[in-house]
């Protein structure tokens, strides 16, 4: 499916997402931050991808590079000329351009040199689930995080369960429901996967969705309908 094919909810959520990682152009992320300052909902999936990204984003070592890289860049540049102590700050000077470029070069360089030293590590595949009901349209999409410990849960539109409870189910291979909690109507839910379900939260999976009491179900299991489902799958 092409990204032009996305349904609206879903196509935000990847906007959104790539506006947390800064990769957007300007006319992108003015339209982000205007869906971010008219609808809450889209500011709590914006926190939620934030904080997904915030683990891989540490995992990145701050390197300072010794002080003889920038020394011998120095020497390299200017083998036989002397960096004056108060340079000239006129914008015509064209020592001030010279060093001004030189100075660019220079960072290129480093940051060229600290990529090679420490290349960054490739992130572990996005695992996510659409939710689809029975006539194919989408209800929920479901984002598995911090490996298999949290599932975010964002829904296509409002709904109204009339007096039920959506709540969501992760089948593994025995093919037996556990609960992962409820689901609000009409708003993104950041879901705790409990630590003995993590393994079971993989490819392959399936979550489902069933309407229960509004206080969940009492038996530990699904006794109303399924509403939705869908199996996860890897990027």
């Amino acid at each position: 499916m092409s990204e032009d094919d996305l349904p609206p909810a879903e196509e935000h959520s990847i906007l959104i997402a790539e506006y947390a990682l800064g990769v957007l152009a300007a006319d992108e992320r003015i339209q982000v931050e205007e869906l971010l300052r008219q609808d809450p909902v889209h500011r709590e999936l914006l926190a939620a991808w934030q904080r997904h990204f915030a683990d891989w984003l540490a995992e990145f070592p701050t390197v300072e590079p010794p002080a003889s890289v920038w020394q011998g860049l120095q020497q390299r540049l200017f083998p036989a000329e002397e960096i004056p102590a108060e340079p000239p700050w006129q914008w015509n000077n064209p020592r001030l351009w010279r060093w001004t470029t030189a100075i660019a070069l220079a960072a290129s360089l480093v940051l060229a040199v600290l990529v090679v030293l420490h290349p960054a590590q490739a992130p572990a595949p996005t695992l996510l689930a659409r939710l689809e009901q029975s006539d194919g349209n989408l209800l929920f999409s479901a984002t598995v995080q911090r490996d298999g410990r949290q599932v975010l849960f964002v829904p296509t539109g409002k709904a109204d369960w009339h007096d039920k409870s959506a709540q969501a189910w992760i089948i593994a291979a025995d093919g037996k429901p556990h609960s992962l909690g409820l689901l609000p109507a009409g708003t993104a839910v950041l879901l705790a996967v409990p630590a003995e379900l993590s393994a079971a939260v993989s490819g392959g999976a399936v979550i489902a969705v069933s309407l229960e009491p509004p206080a969940g179900s009492p038996t530990g299991l699904p006794t109303g309908p399924v509403i939705a489902q869908g199996k996860i799958t890897s990027l």
